[in-house]
């Protein structure tokens, strides 16, 4: 045993076979104190712990049962071993009935105490870490049983299509939303491949595929028209994500199918409409970026101030040598307008990562810059369907743009100086500033001058230094905006 580290209580009023006990047990790292009365004893079990008990059973007007009994009851662990020089069959049997760890006679060999002490102490030791080991496999039952009920009802309780696959692609369980959604019953669906879903889905589904998607990209996702046994249509978003186990392996994938045929009938008739007037457009649009931004409920006003932001930052740009050719009255309207779209992107961002308290992996943090060019392709779609538009145009810029670095070790691209278009420029200081004075899931808001301060160390390698110099200019006025939509929020 490690020298000093277990503690003996003896309890005996011959104080000289005490002194005799503790110092052959200190020979074998065993501290010990030695009391004469048990009132004294039970003292010291008050005060603190020990590893064992050794008693005398008769002791002037008191008996070593009194102290036994309240390590009973408070210490029902506390190994414990009697003495006596009267000794009685009736009295061993009813301490070791008891729970005492032994009964010795006087005269004993005090070598073989000791051994009965370590003895004592060792298998005490064991039913502790016993005892530990099953008290942590309990919580851990427990926890497990606690988050397989909530999976279960989430599972059963969710309104979309859920699919869990095992490792080959084949089908193990649906929820309740799918076979509602699908109209196809479990006989149809239970340990059948995902592929037998094409007889309902176009474009078809491939695992392979899918599979490969999620080892590159951490998920797959696509939209698919849904036909019902009896022909109703409707379309959806497929997507899929692995379930690891604790070891981080994937063992099995969750197919999620949600119903938007609502929500694409809405964006048509809001497509049209975008059509017949540039209001129209624009609020379609800025509707999209909301959609993005509602997700998150630490973003606030995000957009409002992003816009009032870059408002002012360019009304300060128009009074610069440098920029006001290209800083017209025009130029800051239409800045206005379009740098709400700067994150309309994140839609397609998975709420795991979007919402992630804490920091993103690697991987996590290459799905969530994906946001740019998601955002690009989207603007850049209504483009493409019904022409040139200078608001898409600007829109265009500050989406794909807006995280371009001056020193061109931004993304997506590595723009580098001018090669970055001014409005995605003005976007980035006025994101960038919104982002360390608001509230994230991540993170607490920090002070005006705190956010201005870090900004600075970043001139002439994030920003533009004759641009970020005019920011400073007017970064009074970027704070009176905050505090103004803080007391909206409040």
């Amino acid at each position: 045993m490690p020298t000093e580290s277990y503690k003996a209580l003896i309890l005996e009023d011959e104080l000289s076979l005490g002194q005799i006990l503790a110092q052959a047990l200190s020979k074998e790292g065993i501290a010990s104190e030695t009391v004469d009365a048990v009132d004294k004893a039970i003292d010291r079990l008050r005060q603190q712990p020990f590893d064992i008990v050794i008693s005398d059973i008769y002791l002037h007007n008191h008996t070593g049962q009194e102290l036994f009994r309240y390590a009973r009851e408070n210490h029902p662990d506390l190994p414990f071993i009697f003495m006596t020089g009267y000794p009685s069959y009736e009295t061993a049997v009813e301490t070791l009935k008891n729970g005492a760890y032994d009964y010795m006679t006087k005269p004993f060999s005090v070598p073989e105490m000791v051994e009965k002490v370590k003895s004592a102490i060792r298998e005490s030791e064991k039913r502790r870490q016993e005892k530990h080991l099953i008290d942590d496999l309990r919580q851990l039952l427990h926890r497990r049983m606690e988050e397989l009920q909530i999976y279960q009802d989430i599972f059963l309780g969710k309104q979309d299509g859920l699919i869990i696959l095992d490792s080959k692609g084949i089908i193990v369980k649906v929820n309740p939303g799918f076979r509602e959604m699908s109209g196809l019953p479990d006989g149809e669906l239970i340990n059948r491949p995902i592929s037998d879903l094409n007889l309902i889905l176009t474009p078809p589904v491939d695992f392979p595929e899918i599979r490969q998607a999620i080892e590159e990209r951490g998920q797959w996702k696509e939209e698919c028209r849904m036909v019902r046994p009896e022909g109703n249509a409707r379309i959806v978003t497929v997507s899929c994500s692995p379930i690891h186990d604790e070891q981080g392996k994937t063992f099995a994938y969750l197919m999620t199918v949600n119903d938007v045929t609502r929500l694409r009938q809405v964006e048509s008739a809001l497509i049209q409409s975008l059509q017949r007037t540039t209001a129209a457009q624009e609020a379609v649009i800025f509707g999209l970026a909301r959609l993005a931004e509602i997700r998150d409920k630490d973003t606030g006003f995000h957009l409002e101030r992003i816009r009032n932001y870059s408002q002012v930052l360019a009304e300060a740009l128009k009074k610069h040598p440098r920029f006001r050719d290209q800083v017209t009255p025009q130029f800051i309207e239409l800045l206005y307008r379009t740098a709400p779209l700067h994150d309309i992107g994140k839609v397609g961002i998975p709420d795991s990562i979007l919402l992630k308290r804490g920091r993103l992996t690697p991987r996590e943090f290459e799905i969530m810059k994906s946001h740019t060019l998601i955002g690009y392709k989207t603007l850049h779609s209504i483009r493409e369907q019904f022409g040139p538009m200078d608001f898409l145009d600007m829109g265009i810029e500050i989406t794909y743009c807006h995280h371009e670095r001056y020193d061109g070790k931004g993304y997506p691209r590595g723009l580098k100086g001018d090669a970055i278009p001014l409005s995605a420029q003005i976007v980035a200081v006025a994101d960038v500033y919104d982002a360390l004075t608001s509230r994230r899931v991540y993170k607490e808001p920090f002070p005006h001058e705190v956010s201005v301060n870090t900004m600075k160390l970043e001139q002439g390698r994030h920003f533009h230094p004759e641009l970020f110099d005019v920011f400073l200019s007017v970064s009074d006025e970027f704070d009176r905006i905050r505090k103004e939509f803080q007391s909206i929020e409040l």
